[in-house]
Protein backbone atom coordinates (compact mmCIF):
# COMPACT_ATOMS: atom_id res chain seq x y z
CA UNK A 1 0.00 0.00 0.00
CA UNK A 2 1.16 3.22 -0.93
CA UNK A 3 2.52 5.36 2.29
CA UNK A 4 2.77 8.53 0.70
CA UNK A 5 0.97 8.95 -2.93
CA UNK A 6 -3.46 8.98 -3.14
CA UNK A 7 -5.57 9.48 -6.07
CA UNK A 8 -4.30 12.76 -7.02
CA UNK A 9 -0.41 13.04 -5.67
CA UNK A 10 1.12 13.53 -2.15
CA UNK A 11 -1.49 15.21 -0.37
CA UNK A 12 -1.28 16.34 3.62
CA UNK A 13 -0.85 19.26 6.13
CA UNK A 14 1.34 21.64 5.33
CA UNK A 15 4.81 21.91 7.60
CA UNK A 16 4.10 18.55 8.68
CA UNK A 17 3.59 15.89 5.72
CA UNK A 18 4.16 18.70 3.02
CA UNK A 19 7.25 19.71 4.28
CA UNK A 20 10.34 20.81 2.95
CA UNK A 21 12.65 17.30 3.50
CA UNK A 22 9.81 15.71 1.96
CA UNK A 23 9.65 17.75 -1.17
CA UNK A 24 13.42 17.55 -1.54
CA UNK A 25 13.35 13.95 -1.32
CA UNK A 26 10.07 13.49 -3.98
CA UNK A 27 12.32 15.75 -6.31
CA UNK A 28 15.20 13.61 -6.03
CA UNK A 29 13.99 10.63 -6.59
CA UNK A 30 11.87 11.86 -9.47
CA UNK A 31 14.72 13.30 -11.15
CA UNK A 32 16.69 9.84 -10.56
CA UNK A 33 13.51 7.36 -11.78
CA UNK A 34 12.44 9.21 -14.78
CA UNK A 35 15.96 10.55 -16.24
CA UNK A 36 18.36 8.20 -15.10
CA UNK A 37 20.59 11.09 -13.93
CA UNK A 38 22.93 8.96 -11.77
CA UNK A 39 25.15 9.92 -15.59
CA UNK A 40 26.33 13.13 -16.26
CA UNK A 41 23.85 15.08 -18.93
CA UNK A 42 25.54 18.05 -20.74
CA UNK A 43 23.72 21.50 -20.59
CA UNK A 44 22.53 20.74 -23.66
CA UNK A 45 20.88 17.61 -23.35
CA UNK A 46 19.77 18.22 -19.83
CA UNK A 47 16.27 17.37 -19.17
CA UNK A 48 13.93 19.76 -17.54
CA UNK A 49 10.82 19.30 -15.72
CA UNK A 50 8.07 21.97 -15.49
CA UNK A 51 6.97 23.41 -12.37
CA UNK A 52 3.37 25.37 -11.12
CA UNK A 53 1.84 26.53 -7.86
CA UNK A 54 -1.46 27.62 -7.02
CA UNK A 55 -2.03 30.58 -4.45
CA UNK A 56 -1.14 28.56 -1.10
CA UNK A 57 0.79 29.99 1.72
CA UNK A 58 3.12 26.96 1.66
CA UNK A 59 3.43 26.86 -1.76
CA UNK A 60 6.76 28.80 -2.14
CA UNK A 61 8.63 26.41 0.66
CA UNK A 62 7.41 23.53 -1.28
CA UNK A 63 8.57 25.08 -5.05
CA UNK A 64 11.83 25.76 -3.74
CA UNK A 65 11.99 22.41 -1.91
CA UNK A 66 11.06 20.43 -4.73
CA UNK A 67 12.63 22.07 -7.17
CA UNK A 68 16.07 22.14 -5.04
CA UNK A 69 15.85 18.15 -5.37
CA UNK A 70 15.66 18.29 -9.01
CA UNK A 71 18.53 20.17 -9.15
CA UNK A 72 20.34 17.66 -7.01
CA UNK A 73 19.14 14.85 -9.43
CA UNK A 74 21.21 16.45 -12.18
CA UNK A 75 17.37 17.88 -13.48
CA UNK A 76 16.38 21.66 -14.81
CA UNK A 77 13.48 23.01 -13.55
CA UNK A 78 11.19 25.65 -15.58
CA UNK A 79 9.05 27.59 -12.69
CA UNK A 80 5.91 28.79 -14.77
CA UNK A 81 4.74 30.40 -11.95
CA UNK A 82 1.12 30.90 -9.91
CA UNK A 83 -0.90 28.72 -12.61
CA UNK A 84 -3.98 26.15 -13.16
CA UNK A 85 -2.84 22.72 -12.74
CA UNK A 86 -4.12 21.76 -16.40
CA UNK A 87 -1.22 24.23 -17.64
CA UNK A 88 1.46 21.81 -16.24
CA UNK A 89 0.48 19.02 -18.68
CA UNK A 90 0.26 21.35 -21.38
CA UNK A 91 3.31 22.79 -21.51
CA UNK A 92 5.56 19.85 -20.44
CA UNK A 93 3.83 18.04 -23.70
CA UNK A 94 4.66 21.46 -25.92
CA UNK A 95 8.10 21.77 -24.84
CA UNK A 96 8.87 18.04 -24.28
CA UNK A 97 10.08 18.09 -20.61
CA UNK A 98 10.86 14.58 -18.60
CA UNK A 99 7.72 15.39 -16.04
CA UNK A 100 5.47 18.64 -14.48
CA UNK A 101 4.85 18.44 -10.98
CA UNK A 102 1.98 20.81 -9.55
CA UNK A 103 2.33 21.88 -6.18
CA UNK A 104 -1.53 22.53 -5.15
CA UNK A 105 -3.90 20.37 -2.64
CA UNK A 106 -6.72 21.27 -5.01
CA UNK A 107 -9.87 21.31 -3.19
CA UNK A 108 -8.47 20.60 0.53
CA UNK A 109 -8.72 23.62 3.45
CA UNK A 110 -5.93 26.02 3.33
CA UNK A 111 -4.11 23.99 5.31
CA UNK A 112 -3.24 21.37 3.32
CA UNK A 113 -0.58 21.21 0.84
CA UNK A 114 0.26 18.48 -2.42
CA UNK A 115 2.59 17.77 -5.09
CA UNK A 116 0.80 16.16 -7.80
CA UNK A 117 3.24 14.76 -10.76
CA UNK A 118 2.39 14.19 -14.63
CA UNK A 119 5.38 12.05 -16.64
CA UNK A 120 6.04 12.88 -19.56
CA UNK A 121 3.24 11.62 -21.52
CA UNK A 122 0.92 14.33 -19.63
CA UNK A 123 -0.47 11.65 -17.71
CA UNK A 124 -0.53 10.36 -13.70
CA UNK A 125 2.66 8.76 -12.69
CA UNK A 126 2.45 4.58 -12.64
CA UNK A 127 1.75 3.54 -9.24
CA UNK A 128 5.47 1.34 -9.84
CA UNK A 129 6.96 5.29 -10.25
CA UNK A 130 5.38 5.99 -7.35
CA UNK A 131 6.33 3.42 -5.58
CA UNK A 132 10.00 3.90 -6.27
CA UNK A 133 10.19 7.85 -5.75
CA UNK A 134 8.75 6.86 -1.96
CA UNK A 135 11.64 4.58 -1.42
CA UNK A 136 13.73 7.70 -2.21
CA UNK A 137 11.84 9.54 0.47
CA UNK A 138 12.29 7.28 2.91
CA UNK A 139 16.11 6.55 2.47
CA UNK A 140 17.69 6.66 5.53
CA UNK A 141 20.73 9.46 5.90
CA UNK A 142 21.42 12.50 3.39
CA UNK A 143 21.25 12.67 -0.30
CA UNK A 144 24.47 13.99 -1.95
CA UNK A 145 26.13 14.19 -5.16
CA UNK A 146 29.60 14.87 -5.95
CA UNK A 147 30.18 15.91 -9.38
CA UNK A 148 30.35 19.72 -9.58
CA UNK A 149 28.54 19.25 -12.94
CA UNK A 150 26.19 17.67 -12.38
CA UNK A 151 23.69 19.98 -10.90
CA UNK A 152 20.58 21.45 -12.86
CA UNK A 153 18.85 24.92 -12.57
CA UNK A 154 15.73 26.91 -12.42
CA UNK A 155 14.51 29.60 -14.90
CA UNK A 156 11.66 31.23 -14.73
CA UNK A 157 8.85 31.61 -17.57
CA UNK A 158 5.43 33.22 -18.01
CA UNK A 159 3.80 31.09 -20.16
CA UNK A 160 0.00 32.14 -19.05
CA UNK A 161 -0.31 33.56 -22.96
CA UNK A 162 0.26 30.31 -24.22
CA UNK A 163 -2.39 28.31 -22.11
CA UNK A 164 -4.89 31.51 -22.99
CA UNK A 165 -4.27 30.87 -26.72
CA UNK A 166 -4.65 26.77 -26.10
CA UNK A 167 -8.31 27.77 -24.71
CA UNK A 168 -9.02 30.19 -27.61
CA UNK A 169 -8.12 26.99 -30.27
CA UNK A 170 -10.19 24.57 -28.25
CA UNK A 171 -13.39 26.79 -28.11
CA UNK A 172 -15.58 27.93 -30.68
CA UNK A 173 -19.12 29.33 -30.46
CA UNK A 174 -21.64 27.42 -31.67
CA UNK A 175 -24.50 29.15 -33.64
CA UNK A 176 -25.03 33.11 -33.32
CA UNK A 177 -26.57 33.73 -30.14
CA UNK A 178 -26.19 36.60 -28.27
CA UNK A 179 -22.77 36.80 -25.89
CA UNK A 180 -23.84 35.05 -22.18
CA UNK A 181 -24.02 36.65 -18.93
CA UNK A 182 -21.37 34.64 -16.94
CA UNK A 183 -20.59 34.89 -13.38
CA UNK A 184 -16.84 32.92 -12.45
CA UNK A 185 -15.75 32.13 -8.74
CA UNK A 186 -12.43 31.32 -9.04
CA UNK A 187 -11.78 29.77 -5.45
CA UNK A 188 -9.64 32.66 -4.63
CA UNK A 189 -6.81 30.21 -6.33
CA UNK A 190 -5.14 29.55 -9.18
CA UNK A 191 -7.83 30.54 -11.71
CA UNK A 192 -8.26 33.97 -10.07
CA UNK A 193 -6.22 36.14 -12.93
CA UNK A 194 -6.44 33.99 -16.15
CA UNK A 195 -10.80 32.66 -16.32
CA UNK A 196 -11.75 36.44 -16.53
CA UNK A 197 -9.57 36.70 -19.40
CA UNK A 198 -10.61 33.35 -20.71
CA UNK A 199 -14.26 34.02 -21.35
CA UNK A 200 -13.67 37.70 -21.92
CA UNK A 201 -11.97 36.36 -25.10
CA UNK A 202 -14.93 34.05 -26.10
CA UNK A 203 -17.10 36.93 -26.28
CA UNK A 204 -18.85 36.77 -23.02
CA UNK A 205 -20.02 39.32 -20.26
CA UNK A 206 -17.72 38.27 -17.21
CA UNK A 207 -18.70 39.05 -13.11
CA UNK A 208 -16.15 37.76 -10.84
CA UNK A 209 -16.06 36.98 -7.47
CA UNK A 210 -13.77 35.15 -5.07
CA UNK A 211 -10.94 36.07 -7.17
CA UNK A 212 -8.12 37.11 -5.10
CA UNK A 213 -4.86 34.83 -5.01
CA UNK A 214 -5.03 34.77 -1.58
CA UNK A 215 -3.68 31.29 0.25
CA UNK A 216 -5.52 32.44 3.62
CA UNK A 217 -8.61 32.60 1.37
CA UNK A 218 -8.16 29.63 -1.00
CA UNK A 219 -11.78 27.60 -1.15
CA UNK A 220 -12.96 29.11 2.04
CA UNK A 221 -16.54 29.50 1.86
CA UNK A 222 -15.97 29.57 -2.07
CA UNK A 223 -15.46 27.81 -5.05
CA UNK A 224 -16.49 24.13 -5.92
CA UNK A 225 -16.53 23.17 -2.67
CA UNK A 226 -18.98 25.83 -1.13
CA UNK A 227 -21.74 27.36 -4.10
CA UNK A 228 -23.41 29.72 -1.22
CA UNK A 229 -21.77 32.78 -2.94
CA UNK A 230 -22.34 31.81 -6.59
CA UNK A 231 -25.59 30.91 -5.90
CA UNK A 232 -26.43 34.51 -4.43
CA UNK A 233 -24.14 36.53 -7.44
CA UNK A 234 -25.80 34.68 -10.48
CA UNK A 235 -29.60 35.29 -9.17
CA UNK A 236 -28.47 38.96 -7.83
CA UNK A 237 -26.94 39.43 -11.28
CA UNK A 238 -29.43 37.72 -13.51
CA UNK A 239 -26.81 35.68 -15.10
CA UNK A 240 -26.91 33.03 -17.80
CA UNK A 241 -24.74 30.92 -16.08
CA UNK A 242 -22.21 30.42 -13.10
CA UNK A 243 -18.89 28.75 -12.70
CA UNK A 244 -16.95 27.77 -10.01
CA UNK A 245 -13.40 26.29 -9.71
CA UNK A 246 -11.75 24.72 -7.18
CA UNK A 247 -8.48 25.73 -5.59
CA UNK A 248 -6.10 24.23 -8.62
CA UNK A 249 -8.61 25.11 -11.43
CA UNK A 250 -8.67 21.21 -12.63
CA UNK A 251 -12.71 21.20 -11.63
CA UNK A 252 -15.84 23.13 -12.32
CA UNK A 253 -19.03 22.88 -11.39
CA UNK A 254 -22.22 24.71 -12.46
CA UNK A 255 -24.82 27.02 -11.67
CA UNK A 256 -28.24 27.57 -13.99
CA UNK A 257 -29.76 31.12 -14.40
CA UNK A 258 -32.29 30.01 -11.28
CA UNK A 259 -29.06 29.36 -8.96
CA UNK A 260 -29.65 25.56 -8.46
CA UNK A 261 -26.26 23.74 -8.69
CA UNK A 262 -25.54 21.68 -12.17
CA UNK A 263 -23.21 18.62 -10.74
CA UNK A 264 -20.59 17.32 -12.72
CA UNK A 265 -22.42 14.16 -13.67
CA UNK A 266 -25.02 16.49 -15.56
CA UNK A 267 -22.68 18.61 -17.34
CA UNK A 268 -20.74 15.12 -18.45
CA UNK A 269 -24.44 14.31 -19.46
CA UNK A 270 -25.14 16.91 -21.37
CA UNK A 271 -21.72 17.03 -23.36
CA UNK A 272 -22.13 13.64 -24.08
CA UNK A 273 -25.57 13.83 -25.57
CA UNK A 274 -25.62 17.45 -27.11
CA UNK A 275 -22.14 17.69 -28.20
CA UNK A 276 -21.54 16.20 -31.80
CA UNK A 277 -18.18 14.24 -31.31
CA UNK A 278 -19.27 13.16 -27.65
CA UNK A 279 -22.93 12.15 -29.07
CA UNK A 280 -21.33 9.68 -32.25
CA UNK A 281 -18.84 8.21 -29.58
CA UNK A 282 -22.11 7.10 -27.57
CA UNK A 283 -19.68 5.98 -24.45
CA UNK A 284 -18.46 8.21 -21.67
CA UNK A 285 -16.62 7.00 -18.61
CA UNK A 286 -17.29 7.93 -14.94
CA UNK A 287 -17.40 6.75 -11.24
CA UNK A 288 -19.13 4.41 -8.74
CA UNK A 289 -20.30 8.24 -7.30
CA UNK A 290 -22.30 8.73 -10.63
CA UNK A 291 -25.99 8.93 -10.06
CA UNK A 292 -27.91 6.00 -11.00
CA UNK A 293 -30.57 8.46 -12.65
CA UNK A 294 -28.29 10.40 -14.53
CA UNK A 295 -27.09 6.77 -15.72
CA UNK A 296 -30.51 5.55 -16.97
CA UNK A 297 -31.52 8.66 -19.04
CA UNK A 298 -27.54 8.22 -20.52
CA UNK A 299 -28.77 4.16 -21.66
CA UNK A 300 -32.20 5.91 -22.79
CA UNK A 301 -30.27 8.17 -25.46
CA UNK A 302 -27.98 5.22 -26.53
CA UNK A 303 -24.91 6.37 -24.82
CA UNK A 304 -22.89 3.72 -22.73
CA UNK A 305 -22.18 4.45 -19.77
CA UNK A 306 -18.62 2.82 -18.09
CA UNK A 307 -18.15 3.34 -14.32
CA UNK A 308 -14.55 2.67 -12.71
CA UNK A 309 -13.30 3.68 -9.28
CA UNK A 310 -12.84 7.55 -7.89
CA UNK A 311 -9.63 9.38 -9.08
CA UNK A 312 -8.91 10.90 -12.72
CA UNK A 313 -6.39 8.85 -13.08
CA UNK A 314 -8.66 5.97 -12.97
CA UNK A 315 -11.49 7.78 -15.13
CA UNK A 316 -8.35 8.64 -17.04
CA UNK A 317 -6.85 4.81 -18.28
CA UNK A 318 -10.66 3.78 -18.24
CA UNK A 319 -10.74 6.11 -21.12
CA UNK A 320 -8.03 5.13 -23.02
CA UNK A 321 -8.37 1.80 -22.65
CA UNK A 322 -11.83 2.19 -23.96
CA UNK A 323 -10.79 4.83 -26.95
CA UNK A 324 -13.52 7.26 -25.00
CA UNK A 325 -12.71 11.23 -25.43
CA UNK A 326 -15.27 12.23 -22.73
CA UNK A 327 -15.28 11.12 -18.74
CA UNK A 328 -15.33 12.59 -15.38
CA UNK A 329 -16.74 12.79 -11.88
CA UNK A 330 -19.64 14.38 -9.91
CA UNK A 331 -17.07 16.77 -8.36
CA UNK A 332 -16.27 18.26 -11.25
CA UNK A 333 -13.37 16.90 -12.72
CA UNK A 334 -14.47 16.58 -16.32
CA UNK A 335 -11.63 15.19 -18.57
CA UNK A 336 -12.31 15.88 -22.57
CA UNK A 337 -9.32 14.05 -23.81
CA UNK A 338 -9.54 14.79 -27.43
CA UNK A 339 -9.18 18.77 -26.34
CA UNK A 340 -7.17 18.85 -23.32
CA UNK A 341 -4.61 15.93 -21.69
CA UNK A 342 -6.62 16.40 -17.99
CA UNK A 343 -8.98 17.59 -16.03
CA UNK A 344 -9.52 21.70 -16.93
CA UNK A 345 -11.88 23.40 -14.79
CA UNK A 346 -11.77 27.08 -17.38
CA UNK A 347 -11.78 24.95 -20.41
CA UNK A 348 -15.20 22.91 -19.50
CA UNK A 349 -16.53 25.86 -18.36
CA UNK A 350 -15.81 27.32 -22.13
CA UNK A 351 -17.22 24.71 -23.72
CA UNK A 352 -20.39 24.52 -21.45
CA UNK A 353 -21.05 28.44 -21.88
CA UNK A 354 -20.59 27.69 -25.95
CA UNK A 355 -23.10 25.21 -26.10
CA UNK A 356 -25.33 27.22 -24.15
CA UNK A 357 -24.81 30.57 -26.08
CA UNK A 358 -25.53 28.13 -29.39
CA UNK A 359 -29.13 26.74 -27.72
CA UNK A 360 -31.94 28.42 -27.30
CA UNK A 361 -32.84 26.82 -24.24
CA UNK A 362 -31.60 27.90 -20.57
CA UNK A 363 -29.29 25.58 -19.02
CA UNK A 364 -31.90 24.76 -16.16
CA UNK A 365 -34.05 23.34 -18.98
CA UNK A 366 -31.17 21.11 -20.18
CA UNK A 367 -30.09 19.57 -17.09
CA UNK A 368 -33.52 18.76 -15.73
CA UNK A 369 -33.50 16.25 -18.68
CA UNK A 370 -31.06 14.22 -16.59
CA UNK A 371 -33.04 13.21 -13.69
CA UNK A 372 -30.96 12.55 -10.30
CA UNK A 373 -31.98 10.00 -7.91
CA UNK A 374 -31.68 11.47 -3.76
CA UNK A 375 -27.75 10.30 -2.80
CA UNK A 376 -26.26 11.32 0.46
CA UNK A 377 -22.53 10.82 1.20
CA UNK A 378 -21.42 11.17 4.79
CA UNK A 379 -17.60 11.39 5.20
CA UNK A 380 -16.61 9.65 8.65
CA UNK A 381 -13.18 10.55 10.67
CA UNK A 382 -10.81 7.39 11.60
CA UNK A 383 -7.45 6.91 12.70
CA UNK A 384 -7.09 4.25 10.00
CA UNK A 385 -9.12 4.86 6.45
CA UNK A 386 -7.95 1.28 5.06
CA UNK A 387 -8.28 -0.90 8.51
CA UNK A 388 -11.87 -1.84 8.15
CA UNK A 389 -11.46 -3.19 4.72
CA UNK A 390 -9.52 -6.42 5.77
CA UNK A 391 -11.75 -6.29 9.01
CA UNK A 392 -14.11 -9.84 8.56
CA UNK A 393 -16.91 -8.58 11.28
CA UNK A 394 -17.38 -5.12 9.36
CA UNK A 395 -17.53 -6.51 6.03
CA UNK A 396 -20.03 -9.29 7.50
CA UNK A 397 -22.01 -6.44 8.92
CA UNK A 398 -21.86 -4.43 6.19
CA UNK A 399 -23.18 -6.97 3.86
CA UNK A 400 -26.37 -7.48 6.65
CA UNK A 401 -27.00 -4.01 5.97
CA UNK A 402 -27.07 -4.05 1.82
CA UNK A 403 -29.21 -7.31 2.68
CA UNK A 404 -31.49 -5.25 4.51
CA UNK A 405 -31.72 -2.11 1.97
CA UNK A 406 -32.31 -4.17 -1.09
CA UNK A 407 -33.13 -1.30 -3.35
CA UNK A 408 -30.56 1.28 -1.81
CA UNK A 409 -27.22 1.69 -3.72
CA UNK A 410 -24.08 1.30 -1.54
CA UNK A 411 -20.76 3.00 -2.50
CA UNK A 412 -18.06 2.82 0.31
CA UNK A 413 -14.54 4.01 0.62
CA UNK A 414 -11.46 5.33 1.85
CA UNK A 415 -10.70 9.09 0.83
CA UNK A 416 -7.67 9.06 -1.63
CA UNK A 417 -6.84 12.41 -0.62
CA UNK A 418 -8.36 12.38 3.48
CA UNK A 419 -8.20 10.56 6.81
CA UNK A 420 -11.92 10.02 6.13
CA UNK A 421 -14.03 7.15 4.88
CA UNK A 422 -16.87 7.98 2.36
CA UNK A 423 -20.06 6.36 2.95
CA UNK A 424 -22.69 7.12 -0.48
CA UNK A 425 -25.85 5.98 -0.44
CA UNK A 426 -28.80 6.20 -3.39
CA UNK A 427 -32.21 5.00 -3.80
CA UNK A 428 -35.26 6.34 -5.58
CA UNK A 429 -36.22 6.44 -2.28
CA UNK A 430 -34.90 9.45 -0.14
CA UNK A 431 -35.94 7.88 3.17
CA UNK A 432 -34.72 4.46 2.22
CA UNK A 433 -31.51 6.32 1.09
CA UNK A 434 -30.96 8.02 4.32
CA UNK A 435 -31.79 4.99 6.59
CA UNK A 436 -29.15 2.83 4.60
CA UNK A 437 -26.79 5.65 5.33
CA UNK A 438 -27.21 5.78 8.94
CA UNK A 439 -26.90 2.04 9.24
CA UNK A 440 -23.86 1.66 7.26
CA UNK A 441 -22.42 4.66 9.49
CA UNK A 442 -23.26 2.80 12.42
CA UNK A 443 -21.13 -0.40 11.52
CA UNK A 444 -18.35 1.97 10.99
CA UNK A 445 -18.77 4.06 14.41
CA UNK A 446 -18.68 1.05 15.69
CA UNK A 447 -16.11 -0.48 14.45
CA UNK A 448 -13.88 2.78 15.06
CA UNK A 449 -14.80 3.07 18.81
CA UNK A 450 -13.46 -0.93 18.98
CA UNK A 451 -10.29 -0.36 17.56
CA UNK A 452 -9.55 2.88 18.83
Amino acid sequence: MSRYFGTDGIRGRAGRLLAPELAVRTGYGLAVELSGSAKRHTRSRRPFVVVGHDTRLSADMLRMALQSGLCLGGVDCLDIGMVPTPVVPQVLLQRGALAGVMITASHNPVEDNGIKIFGADGLKLSSGTEAAIEAWIDQPGRLSVDDALHFGHVREEDLSGFYLKQLRQSVRRRGNGSPLSVVLDCANGATSLLAERAFTEAGHSVSVICNEPDGAKVNVKCGATDLGKLRRAVKSAGADVGLAFDGDGDRVLAVDELGRPASGDRIIALFATRLPRYRREGGVVMTHMTNMGVEQVLARRGVRMLRTDVGDINVMNAMIDNRISLGGEQSGHIIMRDKAPSGDGILVGLQLAALLAGSAEPLSRLVDEFTEYPQLLTNLQVKDKQAWVGDRRVNRELEQVRSSFANVRFYLRPSGTENVVRVLTESEDRRHCEAGNAAACAVFNEWSSRVS
